[in-house]
């Protein structure tokens, strides 16, 4: 294995395991949230959030992946990029702020909703420090001190939230822990990234200039797929003015995002390999496209295609029956999550090939159509199913799928080819089977049809060959190589016994 896939191996590995731990920590918590606040006051912390990932993508200014990949390339910029952006931030936070508050005002939002806005705003002034370290992180390909910091700081907001929540807090208190968590969260990556490169805090008036610039592709993108993914809530929020109905929206968008934490952990460990690989060995590239774009297809369709069968089963046992509603919703974003997750390795392809203009276009247009889908859908649904939320999953899928061919289509000749083909019909069929049999179970106690649909898939994956002989003899050998560690373990300690 070469040196890059090694890299590779060890920051998947280690993201992989942390972002098992805070998907739990998450899930925990967001099972939670929901029984103790209700749907409306759920409403009213989600829809904060949605607003500030929309402020705090213009804060961040598409800073984030420029300063990874040179910094990946040169790890001496480390200190003077990361001082600069300290302070660009801080100056394009304060008119955030300010600019947020001014519309929750002139849309005459609820007293309460607009506490709950500025509180988390608070938070998301620390959360942007945070990113900039993670940035610098990123680039010096540190990933155990990322995964650190996401598993200390979501200890904290879990641990303490479920307290706060037994002793009868709150949305506003709930609020409040988030601070402390983005406080903890920049301060344990601030602590590491100094330790590595001393931080000599440098402000040049040309890298910012030079940096904004640079950065802009990467905003227009980041923008663009923030308003994308959360325009949805606003629009919900400006046209029904209905919080029970966010509420009910907002745990299946959480939900979702908690689901794409293998796309998510995955492209973060392979940007600095890809970025170097299309510097260095631009011929290398379709090979791991290739191998990537069949392993997201693997793992997104029996997600994806199990929502369908157990949706309103799983929202009522992790929320109550005051968000039954949600469970259409959910179905409808398991379709939503199998284009997601190639999408997600598809724009991470793009950017790192320096073709973020391209991906920018994308979204651009994706942004358009989704609001223009948001504004139909939404208040059409809401009248003939009492539930616009479903308006707004339905409009992802249609958005979703115009992403994933317009991106295959922008991608280098050759990047993929027959074998990819031929490996989705495969995958597709089995994760169709898979849902054809589940679906008579779907009733049942949610341990019972999602045990037999992972059965199901797992047996057509081996009789179809999804997984390629060579990773398939490699984990292999790593089960035999762990078994006979494990027995040479236990023959010691029988012979320490023994002596004794």
């Amino acid at each position: 294995m070469s040196n890059d896939g090694k890299v590779i191996a060890k920051n998947v590995s280690v993201l992989m395991f942390s972002q098992f731990i805070t998907w739990g920590l998450a899930l925990l918590l967001m099972v939670f949230l929901p029984r103790y606040l209700g749907a409306e006051n759920m409403g009213k912390l989600h829809l904060a959030g949605s607003l500030w990932v929309i402020v705090g993508m213009l804060v961040s200014f598409g800073m984030d992946t420029f300063i990874a990949k040179e910094i990946a390339r040169d790890h001496e910029k480390t200190s003077e990029l990361f001082g600069t952006t300290l302070v660009v931030r801080t100056l394009l936070y304060v008119l955030g702020f300010g600019g947020l508050a001014l519309y929750a005002y002139l849309v005459k939002y609820p007293t309460d909703t607009i506490y709950v806005i500025l509180i988390v705003g608070v938070a998301n002034y620390f959360t942007q420090i945070g990113r900039a370290c993670y940035a610098a992180l990123q680039g010096l390909e540190r990933m155990e001190y990322i995964s650190l910091a996401d598993i200390v700081s979501k200890f904290f907001n879990t641990a303490v939230s479920i307290i706060m929540l037994y002793l009868g807090a709150s949305v506003f208190m709930i609020a409040v822990v988030g601070i402390g968590t983005a406080l903890i969260y920049s301060a344990v990556q601030m602590y590491y990234l100094n330790k590595m490169r001393p931080i000599r805090p440098k402000f040049s008036m040309s890298l910012a200039s030079k940096l904004m610039r640079s950065s802009f592709p990467y905003f227009l993108t980041s923008i663009s797929q923030t308003v994308y993914v959360t325009v949805d809530i606003v629009i919900i929020s400006l046209i029904i003015r209905q919080e029970a109905i966010i509420g009910w929206y907002s745990v299946v968008d959480q939900l979702f995002g908690t689901l794409l934490f293998v796309p998510a952990v995955f492209v973060k460990a392979v940007f600095p390999a890809l970025s170097r690989t299309f510097a260095n060995d631009p011929n290398g590239l379709p090979k791991m496209m290739r191998r990537s774009f069949n392993l997201m297809l693997l793992i997104s369709v029996p997600i994806g295609f199990g929502l369908l069968a157990v949706s309103t089963n799983l929202v009522t046992l992790l929320f109550g029956e005051e968000f039954v509603n949600s469970g259409p919703i959910l179905a409808i974003y398991g379709l939503v999550i199998i284009f997601t997750y190639q999408n997600t390795l598809l724009g991470q392809f793009l950017v790192s090939t320096d073709r973020p203009n391209s991906l920018t276009g994308i979204m651009v247009a994706a942004s358009a159509i989704i609001f223009v889908l948001h504004s139909i859908l939404i208040p059409w649904t809401q009248n003939v199913f009492g539930n616009g939320g479903i308006g707004g999953a339905t409009a992802f899928v249609f958005t979703e799928c115009f992403i994933m061919v317009a991106s295959l289509r922008l991608l280098p000749k050759g990047s993929l080819d027959r074998s990819n083909f031929y490996a989705a019909i495969k995958v597709l069929v089995a994760g169709g089977i898979m849902v054809a049999v589940t679906w008579y179970f779907r009733d049942m106690f949610i341990a019972i049809p999602i045990m037999i649909g992972a059965a199901v898939y797992g047996s057509l994956v081996l009789l179809f060959r999804l997984i390629p002989k060579d990773e398939m003899d490699m984990f292999k050998g790593l089960v035999s190589d762990a078994t006979h560690k494990l027995r040479q373990r236990r023959i010691r300690t029988a012979e320490v016994a023994g002596d004794n």
